[in-house]
């Protein structure tokens, strides 16, 4: 009795572990296994959030679009496998014309036809604001004409007459030009399928209004309006004596003399010094020789236009001179302009120099065969003193001099 209620707590049995130990023991390996589980699964969701990253993200799809051309119209056809939004197109890349979609998937489009060769471009927008592009180059011979011809002006620098050029894609009927209110004047195809008209017309002196127009054989006119200020060319007189011992040129310009050239058989004179002070006309008087005489005179004006005047004078006999030659000086204050004076020198057989002294101050010239030649001069205020000293071909000599005030 007393053995069976014995009870001792310190008292192991068999050195074994006691139950709480057990639990705890399992405890601590429930916590190793759930965080095992917690970092694979978060080891699982990183893998699978940087595989999704890299795969490659698909293309939005784009519209099919085919065009099939009949006579005069071309059909535009488009599918999706979405609803279309809209369907815009041009004629090289031109005028767009927009067609809004109905909510479905395909749709289609009649177009009229252009006549000639032209691009056909075409955009689909989807719902998605995704777009597809398409473009076809078509001929059509009987398509609608819609270009208007084109009118293109230039002046010919050599002739100084405007160069008119129309041309059209597919042909042309007629061109009309007039000037100001003037009867209109009228230049047609030469043939049914003229591209280009091109023609010179002379351009009229002074500022003008200029209208041309250009009609196809569709009828589409285009019109051109421009005003012109019309230059002209200097005007050359050569006038032969009776004789045929000499020649009288004149040369005139509205605007002024620029240069001034002339040629007698192979010998080329240059005659600017005539025409220092660019005046609107000049005149000078040649001896010819003996035989056949080719005079060429070059005139050219402020304006830049030119003139080349010809003749061809031939004598039987060298032209005979006095004995006694004639040579005359004169020094002319303009009437007109007092800063200005005019130095005059004959030579009846022709000049051979001119050498003027202006109060001290020397300027010599060389002249060629040249009964004789104008030299102007512009003075300042007070009194000038000119001596001029002329020697004819002959050897012969003058002077001349002149005190004139101001």
């Amino acid at each position: 009795m007393n053995q069976i209620l014995d009870y001792n707590p310190n008292k192991s049995s068999g050195g074994g572990s006691s139950g709480s130990d057990k639990i705890v023991r399992v405890f601590a390996i429930l916590l190793i296994i759930f965080a095992v589980c917690l970092l694979g699964s978060g080891a699982y969701g990183l893998y699978k959030k940087n595989a999704a990253k890299s795969e490659p993200t698909a293309a939005p799809s784009k519209a099919k679009i085919t065009v099939e051309q009949k006579e005069t119209t071309a059909l535009i056809k488009v599918s999706h496998d979405k609803a279309i939004e809209k369907i815009i197109y041009s004629w090289d890349n031109e005028k767009e014309i927009n067609n809004k979609g109905n909510g479905e998937s395909t749709m289609e489009i009649e177009v009229t036809l252009l006549a000639g060769e032209h691009t056909l471009n075409v955009k689909v927008t989807d719902i998605d604001g995704v777009e597809s592009n398409y473009e076809e180059l078509i001929t059509s011979e009987n398509g609608e004409d819609k270009i208007y011809p084109v009118i293109s002006l230039k002046v010919d620098n050599v002739t100084k007459k405007l160069i008119v050029t129309a041309t059209d894609e597919t042909a042309l009927d007629f061109v009309t030009y007039r000037w100001n209110n003037d009867e209109e004047q009228k230049v047609e195809a030469e043939g049914d399928e003229q591209k280009e008209i091109e023609f010179e017309i002379e351009i009229l002196k002074g500022q003008n209004d200029l209208t041309i127009v250009a009609v196809d054989k569709n009828n589409n006119t285009t019109k051109e309006n421009k005003v012109f200020s019309g230059v002209t060319k200097p005007d050359i007189t050569i006038t032969v004596a009776a004789d045929k011992k000499t020649v009288d040129i004149a040369c005139y310009h509205e605007k002024g003399l620029d240069d001034l050239k002339l040629k007698l058989n192979d010998e080329e004179y240059d005659l600017n010094y005539l025409i220092e002070d660019k005046p609107k006309e000049t005149a000078f008087v040649i001896n010819l020789f003996e035989g056949e005489n080719n005079l060429v005179v070059t005139a050219k004006s402020l304006d830049d236009t030119e003139t080349v005047a010809t003749e061809t004078v031939t004598t039987d006999t060298v032209p005979t001179l006095p004995s006694d030659e004639v040579m005359e000086i004169n020094i002319n204050q303009l009437e007109d302009d007092p800063s200005k004076v005019e130095v005059l020198a004959k030579c009846e057989n022709g000049l051979k120099s001119i050498s003027l002294n202006v109060n001290g101050q020397d300027y010599f010239s060389e002249i060629e065969n040249l009964p004789e030649a104008v030299v102007p001069l512009d003075i300042e205020e007070g009194t000038t003193k000119i001596i001029v000293t002329i020697i004819s071909s002959n050897g012969s000599e003058k002077v001349e001099e002149k005190e004139i005030t101001r």
